[in-house]
């Protein structure tokens, strides 16, 4: 009996080192963030104010191509104003990021990131007005015509894909998102079905996570 229980044994540590070595490694936050060819040209500014946008009581941040703004939504914009003029004071100290962030750290004392301001608007999801940081002329903060193909390519397949529905406040139909997560879920390169299929709408960050691993 001893023998035969030793063999099953031993089968069992083989096929968990063999689903082991099948699973492919998470790619990490700091992989994801600091891969120049997934980011557009005034990104860094942006990300040395993740922490002012999570000190104004933000929990998750939508990164679009021309503007960032916190995924809450507000219903009137007199709601969020109060928020978006102290997001104006603390965006005036952005954080000092982390040492393997050191050359994004320099591109984000480009002049133009004087010209950003903090703002309540609306987003097409028509879910009501959300604290956003903008510029006036536009900000390139996705690499033109990012795709997930793109991504996958970049970073491998996703660790997860979900949906989510985002209810507006009129009889429109909601925006779906498909959401590609990476790195624990705290990274998303979402599809919307308000946009041409294949192409990355947005990225979702979860800032908690995003500000501890990037800002000192």
């Amino acid at each position: 009996m001893r023998p035969a229980r030793i063999v099953r044994l031993a089968g069992s540590f083989t096929l968990l080192a063999v689903l082991a070595f099948g699973q492919q490694p998470a790619v990490t936050v700091q992989r994801i963030l600091s891969d120049e060819t997934l980011w557009g040209n005034d990104y860094p500014s942006v990300l040395t104010r993740l922490r002012a946008l999570r000190d104004s009581g933000e929990r998750s941040v939508y990164i679009f191509a021309d503007r960032a703004a916190g995924a809450s939504a507000s219903r009137t914009q007199a709601d969020v104003q109060a928020r978006a003029t102290r997001l104006t004071t603390l965006m005036a100290r952005p954080a000092t990021l982390q040492a393997p962030y050191a050359q994004l750290q320099q591109r984000a004392a480009a002049p133009a990131a004087a010209t950003l301001r903090a703002e309540a608007l609306r987003l097409r999801d028509g879910d009501g007005y959300h604290l956003a940081i903008t510029r006036a002329a536009g900000l390139q903060l996705l690499a033109p015509e990012l795709t997930i193909a793109a991504v996958r390519a970049r970073l491998g397949p996703p660790e997860k894909v979900t949906e989510q529905a985002i209810q507006n406040e009129g009889e429109r139909k909601p925006v779906i998102l498909t959401l590609h997560q990476y790195a624990g879920g705290a990274i998303a390169f979402a599809e919307s079905n308000m946009a041409e299929p294949g192409v990355v709408e947005r990225v979702v960050l979860d800032l908690n996570t995003i500000v501890q691993a990037t800002a000192r």
